[in-house]
């Protein structure tokens, strides 16, 4: 029944509403394949990983 959710609209009216940083979703994805390769590669070399997400995130945020 639809009631059952009015706890959810009333509680949603009181919150601060942000919105998501800009390049969000593109950096999450260049994080998303680092780290689904440490958890299912076993010869995975953390630093290479994290030196190349570094380097297309910072590539993400120069280019505005």
């Amino acid at each position: 029944p639809v009631e059952n959710y009015q706890a959810f609209i009333d509680g949603g009216q009181q919150l601060d509403m942000k919105l998501e940083p800009k390049h969000g979703q593109q950096i999450y994805a260049v994080l998303d394949g680092a780290v689904s390769a440490v958890l299912t590669k076993k010869d995975a070399d953390i630093d290479a990983l994290l030196k190349d997400a570094q380097s297309k995130i910072d590539g993400i945020l120069a280019r505005g």
